[in-house]
């Protein structure tokens, strides 16, 4: 038994590397590949939406909710960029103490403080939309601005408050506290501890990820079901030409939110199987591992914050309409713009044209 459990011991190290190797190398390529690849197109997209929806034609309830959505989920692709990203494009600059402060008390806490935001703020659009679908009794008083407004910074308020552990699941290290190669942070008591691992799997996991997946789905499912019963109703009232336009405008919106939430439903869900195997699989093992496979895992939640603005422009002809009222409105303005400079430009000139030849005869009469 003793000349077996040498050679078992080394296999499970040897696995453990490799399996180190596996994550760190993924970890790279979701970071810096993927990563800024989806930055810059969920940035550029996020802000078009918002200025989308900030129009009077899309002004509503929804719509609110949807602007929110926008901002967290730009918060979430910035601040990735800044504490996943950056530390592997630059990997010295982990070592700075300012950076490990950073990291610790604003870049890590924060960064999923917007995760969960996004993630609840999907549940508050589905809920909105379905007081909207299927409560129509109650919509005028229920779905406007200023409950949208209430029910973002309820969502916001309760976000922080589950997210508190995270504010201290990482310190700074001084120099003095690691070796010259590692980085200026690391886990606290508590994050090292199996509290921390607690949290993370019923807490993040359990509450924060399964708890509004389910609720989106079910919700969905009853936004379906009504949207398709009050169709055959409609059938039944309406001539076909009245029946088939009223199908055409009356779920434009509703549609753009099932495409959008149905998406979220497939990335969560892989973020969350990754992220509960390998916690549930290295229970006991390396947390390195745990660490680099929930980083590969975070790309979902980073692709889900980058795609809602082409959902948007795939599913909704009234988002496109108004997105090309955006975009050509101020490439209008632009060119209005440039041609008042140039006519500027050529008036002054003739102008001064005009004055060197008076010049010139009154000099030549002299």
């Amino acid at each position: 038994m003793a000349n077996v459990t040498p050679s078992m011991i080394s296999n499970d190290t040897a696995m453990d590397d490799d399996a180190m190797a596996i994550a760190t190398k993924m970890h790279w390529y979701s970071s810096v590949v993927f990563g800024i690849i989806f930055m810059i197109i969920g940035l550029t997209g996020n802000s078009l939406s918002i200025l989308v929806w900030r129009r009077k034609a899309m002004r509503s309830s929804t719509g609110t909710y949807l602007i929110a959505q926008a901002i967290a989920d730009s918060g979430l692709l910035v601040f990735f960029f800044i504490i996943d990203t950056i530390k592997m494009i630059w990997p010295e600059i982990a070592k700075s103490y300012a950076y490990g402060s950073f990291f610790s008390y604003i870049g890590y806490p924060i960064f999923f403080l917007f995760v969960v935001c996004s993630i609840w703020l999907t549940v508050g659009v589905t809920v909105d939309r379905y007081i909207q679908v299927c409560w129509i009794m109650h919509a005028k008083t229920m779905c406007n601005d200023k409950k949208a407004y209430t029910g973002i910074g309820i969502i916001t308020f309760l976000c922080f408050v589950i997210n508190l552990p995270h504010f201290m699941t990482y310190q700074p290290l001084s120099a003095d506290m690691r070796g010259p190669d590692e980085a200026a942070f690391g886990p606290t008591e508590f994050g090292a501890g199996e509290g921390s691992m607690r949290y993370e799997f019923w807490v993040h996991c359990m509450f924060l990820v399964l708890v509004p997946w389910a609720s989106i789905f079910i919700l969905n499912m009853l936004i379906i079901r009504q949207v398709s019963s009050a169709n055959k109703r409609m059938e039944d009232k309406r001539s076909s030409f009245a029946s088939e336009k009223g199908k055409r405008s009356e779920s434009q919106i509703t549609r753009i939110l099932l495409t959008v939430t149905f998406t979220f439903l497939v990335l969560i869900a892989l973020q969350c199987i990754t992220q509960c195997f390998f916690m549930l699989k290295n229970a006991k093992g390396d947390r390195r591992i745990i660490n680099e496979a929930f980083a590969v895992a975070k790309l979902g939640i980073v692709i889900n914050s980058s795609i809602n603005f082409f959902l948007y422009c795939l599913t909704g002809r009234r988002f496109r309409k108004e997105l090309g009222h955006v975009l050509f409105r101020n490439c209008a303005c632009a060119r209005s713009h440039i041609n008042m400079h140039e006519s500027s430009t050529s008036d002054s000139s003739r102008s001064s044209v005009q004055k060197s030849k008076s010049s010139l005869t009154s000099s030549s009469k002299l």
